[in-house]
């Protein structure tokens, strides 16, 4: 199973949630599950975590595993997402131009989403995981992630 990780489920993730300072152990799981190709993101996502300068951004540019070119399937994938669902990403606002790839690298590769994005209900300003429930994606944040890992601390 691959699990494309979203910006947030990385930031909000090392930040907020389960810094690792405290969840040591959970993130040397997470970079072993990168290293064993399980968890992917797009590079799209590395190019919004390096307008950070933070620990998420130094931590995932060391997870040489993690983020993948965009390749052709990738390519054609998302601007199918986005002639369906073309607010997915606003012009000149803070939505995210990463979220059409994170979902089309879950969807061409039969994997889930991660993301710390909430679902709004309305699909005239979607978040990712709205997105995913119209296109059949399955979708996860972080928490659930651990949970379908069987991970216990």
């Amino acid at each position: 199973m691959l699990y494309s990780f979203d910006t947030s489920a990385i930031l909000n993730g090392r930040r907020d949630l389960f810094r690792p300072i405290v969840f040591r152990t959970l993130w040397s799981l997470i970079e072993d599950a990168i290293a064993a190709g399980q968890i992917r993101s797009v590079d799209e996502v590395q190019r919004e975590l390096a307008r950070r300068d933070d620990d998420a951004k130094q931590w995932a540019n060391a997870q040489t595993n993690l983020f993948c070119p965009l390749d052709l399937p990738i390519q054609q994938s998302a601007p199918q997402i986005l002639r369906l669902h073309p607010s997915l990403v606003k012009q000149g606002g803070r939505r995210s131009g990463a979220d059409p790839f994170v979902i089309a690298l879950a969807m061409v590769n039969s994997g889930t989403v991660v993301t710390e994005e909430n679902a709004t209900g309305n699909m005239t300003k979607p978040h990712i995981p709205d997105i995913c429930g119209e296109l059949g994606v399955p979708c996860l944040n972080l928490m659930e992630y651990i949970e379908a890992q069987g991970w216990t601390f």
